[in-house]
């Protein structure tokens, strides 16, 4: 269960960081809904990742008990650069919509 719970930490640092060229890229297609859906995704997986280590805390083996610590303090820092990745990548959709000239569909 301890690795379940790294694999997902290493998958949403991944995809936090590829979310500002994914912004980019839909920015010039003007591809609102999968940048939404994208986010979706990852949020949902953060929400996955952090049941996971709440259940692992609970049920922890002693000699796990430090592993599972540490990943608990990486889950702040996790959720800190998805907000900064969430922001970048909407900026950039923003930035490259308008310097490609598309008009918004409000």
């Amino acid at each position: 269960m301890l690795d379940l719970a790294l694999g997902l930490n290493a998958l949403i640092w991944f995809a936090a960081l590829m979310f500002p060229a994914f912004g980019f890229v839909k920015g010039a297609h003007d591809q609102r809904a999968d940048l939404m859906r994208a986010q979706i995704i990852i949020l949902s997986l953060l929400g996955l990742l952090l049941t996971t280590i709440w259940m692992l805390w609970a049920v922890a083996k002693p000699q796990d008990a430090e592993k599972v610590g540490a990943l608990m303090k990486y889950t702040v820092w996790l959720i800190g650069i998805l907000a900064v990745s969430f922001g970048l990548g909407w900026g950039f959709f923003s930035l490259v919509r308008r310097r490609v000239g598309l008009k918004d569909k409000t």
